[in-house]
């Protein structure tokens, strides 16, 4: 009678203890599915951190109920995919980009599981966006498309038009080859894209057909674009529009282009400052919530997390000590060279003229003419404050035209990408695309992760 007591007492007990295990992992998933709803919502607000915070939290939790659940149900995998595919446009936002992609690539491989083809399509979408971001094209044209693939095959004509503008403008006009650029980029306007996706098809087909001196078929699709509110794509039209009518030598009509590219400009500049500010308090947000949820996921135990939290507050406080009177005595440093650098480089026509440009971009800065001698001016005291700077460049990338090592030392001073291509009188974009192809070609680092600022800094 006692055995059979002390067996029923614990068939009792380890019911108890599933039921109990069941019901937290049905809680834990319902709480998932609410913050990743309410993340959604978020997002739709452009509310990118908040967004961002519920994701993170959706995952954490998602993770711990599949742990308590094994194998997996159909549920869970869906909704952790959903949360993946989120947080991955999320990090893209934030220029996180290689863990936009991992994010990305993760929900495909979920929503395999549970063959939803709408999310796969829309995660193949994604994974080409940070692709691009990162600057591999080959994949990015490979996860397009996968996209695209699916897309057929589910008749989803506003994917396809979507995906017709991306592969033409971010794999065509990225690698060149305008006129297939141009062929999709119809495409996706024939489709019936409207809105600001309308916009941004104009003003690329109208850059095409300028880059291939095909102006009369450029100015339509650029004065449309003009219709946008967005002052980035009105700078970029204006842009266009001023090297078509140099090219027409109407000066008269470049001038009042002139002065339209300079008043979007500075609208754009402000709003661009601005989603900076975002970005910067977003991304530090962002990267201390993650630390503290995989810290949490990590940590079962309270007594070792309140541990780890008391160590890091006072290893943070000693650091910051530390770190305060190491930063006063670099600051003093840095104002010391840079005052040094100014009156070396300010007897230099080019670094001058550039300085201007970055201080106040008016009709009058941008009325500037620089000769070989000035450039090979300013290339000389550069070399006279950076250590021989353009030598050991040329040392060590030996294919480096004397052009190339031009905007190299103009990196080198830390000039924006705007002034450099004012200075060098070619538009913003071609610059990037100069940019990449010096990165690429000429100094052979296609697949170095690094911007080309970075590395011109590390010389």
């Amino acid at each position: 009678m006692k055995a059979k007591l002390t067996y029923l007492i614990l068939i009792s007990v380890s019911l108890y203890i599933v039921m109990s295990s069941c019901e937290s992992s049905v809680r834990r998933l319902q709480r998932a599915r609410v913050l990743y709803e309410e993340g959604v919502r978020l997002r739709s607000q452009r509310f990118s951190e908040e967004a961002t915070q519920c994701f993170l939290e959706a995952l954490s939790l998602i993770d711990d109920a599949d742990m308590a659940e094994k194998p997996y149900n159909n549920a869970s995998l869906q909704l952790r995919a959903n949360v993946k595919d989120n947080l991955g446009a999320m990090y893209n936002k934030h220029q996180m980009y290689e863990d936009a992609l991992k994010m990305h690539l993760s929900a495909v491989d979920d929503y395999k599981l549970v063959h939803d083809s709408v999310g796969l399509m829309t995660a193949w979408r994604n994974s080409g966006r940070a692709a691009k971001s990162l600057g591999w094209f080959a994949q990015t044209k490979q996860y397009y498309d996968n996209a695209f693939q699916i897309a057929t095959l589910l008749n989803n004509n506003a994917m396809i038009n979507d995906l017709y503008l991306e592969i033409g403008r971010d794999y065509y006009m990225e690698i060149e080859d305008y006129p297939q650029a141009i062929d999709f980029v119809s495409k996706a306007i024939d489709g019936g894209l409207h809105g600001n996706d309308l916009d941004v098809a104009n003003m690329t087909l109208g850059i095409l057909y300028y880059y291939i001196d095909e102006n009369d078929k450029a100015k339509p699709y650029l004065e449309k674009a003009l219709q946008s509110e967005r002052a980035g794509v009105r700078m970029s039209v204006y842009q266009t529009l001023y090297g078509i009518a140099l090219n027409e030598e109407n000066l008269e009509m470049a001038m009042d282009y002139e002065q339209l590219f300079l008043e979007n400009m500075a609208l754009a500049e402000k709003e661009h400052n601005n989603e900076n500010i975002q970005r910067i308090k977003s991304e530090s947000e962002l990267k201390s919530q993650k630390t503290q949820l995989e810290t949490m996921h990590r940590t079962k135990s309270l007594r070792l997390y309140l541990i780890i939290a008391v160590t890091l507050a006072g290893s943070l406080t000693i650091l910051l000590v530390v770190r305060k009177k190491m930063t006063d005595s670099k600051i003093k440093s840095l104002e010391k060279e840079l005052q040094m650098r100014d009156k070396v480089m300010l007897s230099s026509r080019v670094f001058v003229t550039a300085k201007k440009l970055g201080e106040h971009l008016t009709a009058d800065a941008l009325n500037f003419d620089l000769s070989d001698a000035d450039w090979d001016d300013f290339i000389s005291m550069t070399d006279l404050v950076y250590d021989g700077f353009s030598k050991r460049l040329l040392a060590r990338f030996p294919k480096l035209t004397r052009n190339d090592v031009r905007i190299c030392c103009l990196a080198k001073n830390g000039f924006s990408n705007q002034v450099i291509s004012i200075l060098l009188e070619t538009q913003l974009e071609s610059y990037y695309k100069r940019k990449m192809r010096i990165k690429q070609t000429k100094m052979e680092l296609a697949e170095d992760a690094r911007t080309f600022e970075e590395i011109i800094n590390t010389i």
